[in-house]
């Protein structure tokens, strides 16, 4: 049965999605295995550590500076969209490096590092511009309004 709103295949994405979440701990063990044997214990606890304090911190500053971005924005009469995205993109960075692990320390990155923060803005192919019709003009003149 097909999920309503989704067109192209859209219930495979969800359940590859739904399938790497549901292993992502099983996953995560086994990388934390690996890198236990290749740099040591002490190197490895201190990495897994070290993700979630900057996670933290991340996440009480995240706000202050999408805050800022935002008023700026106002300000300048701009739209704050982008704004926004970068700090739902640091929020959710955070997030990620709130989980013991090194794959979602990865993942994390990729939101943190700024050009793959914006490919992940924009899309790959942006849709073409609107082309105004010129018989479709707006009406101008008075209006009244009628309320009930």
């Amino acid at each position: 049965m097909a999920t309503p709103g989704l067109r192209g295949g859209g219930d495979r994405v969800i359940g590859r999605l739904l399938r790497f979440i549901a292993f992502l701990p099983l996953i995560e063990v086994v990388v934390i295995v690996l890198v236990w044997q290749a740099i040591g214990p002490w190197w490895t606890l201190g990495l897994l550590v070290a993700g979630p304090l900057a996670g933290l911190a991340l996440l009480r500053l995240s706000p202050v500076r999408t805050f800022g971005h935002v008023r700026a924005a106002l300000s300048q009469g701009r739209l704050p969209d982008d704004a926004v995205w970068e700090g739902a993109a640091l929020g959710f960075a955070g997030l990620l490096l709130l989980f013991p692990g090194f794959i979602s320390d990865f993942l994390a990155l990729g939101l943190l590092v700024g050009p793959a923060r914006h490919a992940l803005r924009r899309p790959p192919n942006p849709p073409p511009p609107a082309v105004r019709d010129p018989d479709r003009e707006p009406l101008e003149g008075r209006f009244r309004s009628y309320r009930d």
